[in-house]
């Protein structure tokens, strides 16, 4: 007689560790390598689709904004670097100046605005594309600020942006431009300081994947930035 036996359950692919994916993250970030190269860590397609979702989601954004509420100090510094686009980064299916990608004398790129704390680690990070001027993005940065001393180089000298501070309750430590006919004073010591901030953007490019933009979506290098603060916060 024919016996009845159950059907052996088919078993999925065993789940990758969020460490894992991580590390390969960390990785890219570091290396600038193509999504395919992460399969020495587990299937690209899991870590991009982890990655994909983690930055929908917000995830980096929220963890930089938890670790800004300690920032600490009384001079705070702006300032912007740009990336280089690599081609490949191109054609994200929106125009480029969307996808904050701008034409400069140097080529394709992007500019990463930050702002620091005294200590030079970032409170926020924004992108636009690489021909914006400074002091179009400057008065995001600042905001919600108060009581503190931003210090920012000449591109930031506008009267505009001085009343902005004046009414945020910051204070502005700027060197005047030079065709100023009634030059603003400023503090040269606490200017001193504004190094922090350079020294930041050099730490981050560090990283391979911040030097050069190989992300076609402003968004995920925006994400990939925000790691590399995150990163510099905890080192």
């Amino acid at each position: 007689a024919a016996t009845n036996s159950s059907p052996l359950k088919k078993k999925g692919r065993p789940p990758v560790s969020l460490d894992i994916i991580l590390q390969a993250l960390l990785f890219r970030l570091r290396e600038g390598c193509c999504w395919r190269a992460l399969s020495i860590f587990a299937p690209h397609t899991t870590i991009y689709t982890r990655w994909k979702q983690w930055c929908k989601e917000g995830l980096w954004e929220r963890i930089l904004e938890s670790l800004s509420t300690s920032a600490q100090g009384q001079l705070w510094s702006i300032d912007s670097t740009s990336s280089k686009v690599h081609k490949h980064a191109c054609g994200g299916g929106d125009s480029p100046e969307n996808q904050a990608i701008g034409k400069s004398r140097g080529g394709a790129n992007t500019k990463i605005h930050a702002l620091v704390d005294t200590y030079g680690r970032a409170i926020r990070l924004i992108l636009t594309p690489g021909n914006r001027h400074d002091i179009v993005i400057a008065p995001d940065l600042v905001t919600d600020c108060t009581q503190r001393t931003i210090l920012a180089d000449k591109a930031y000298d506008s009267d505009d942006f001085r009343s902005l501070l004046e009414d945020l309750g910051l204070t502005a430590c700027i060197p005047p431009k030079a065709n100023r006919t009634d030059p603003a004073s400023y503090h040269k010591g606490h200017y001193k300081r504004r190094h922090m901030v350079e020294n930041f953007f050099q730490r981050i490019k560090e990283k391979r994947a911040i030097a050069t933009r190989f992300e076609k979506l402003a968004s995920r290098f925006l994400a990939l930035g925000t790691m590399a603060a995150i990163c510099d916060w905890l080192r």
